[in-house]
This record gives structure tokens, sequence and C-alpha cells, in this order.
């Protein structure tokens, strides 16, 4: 939620919804790149954990 915080205030209702509700999670989905960025994870490292998830 510090993230979404962050973001904003236009942006944080729909980053809420989003969240919240999400069954599935798209690499490609601009929130990826942003999460990640907020955490300091590079796009290999991004990459990483997609495909590590997808074994699961």
């Amino acid at each position: 939620m510090a993230i979404v915080s962050a973001m904003p205030a236009d942006q944080q209702f729909n980053a809420e919804m989003l969240l919240s509700g999400a069954t599935v999670f798209q690499r490609s989905h601009p929130m990826t790149a942003a999460i990640g960025a907020a955490y300091g994870s590079s796009d290999d490292l991004i990459d990483a954990f997609f495909r590590a998830a997808a074994t699961l």
C-alpha cells in the first residue's frame, strides 16, 4: 500500500482496485514495472520472478 500511496492521487483508486482483486498478474502491465522500480528490482529480476512463478 505504501507504493500505491506514493502514486499520483488520480491513479491511486485504480491501482488499489487492481491489486485488491487481482487473480492474475501480467508482466507487461505498467503496475508491474512501477512496483518493481519501487522495490529496486531490475527488469531481469522481474522477468526471473515471473518465470519462477510460472512453474508453480
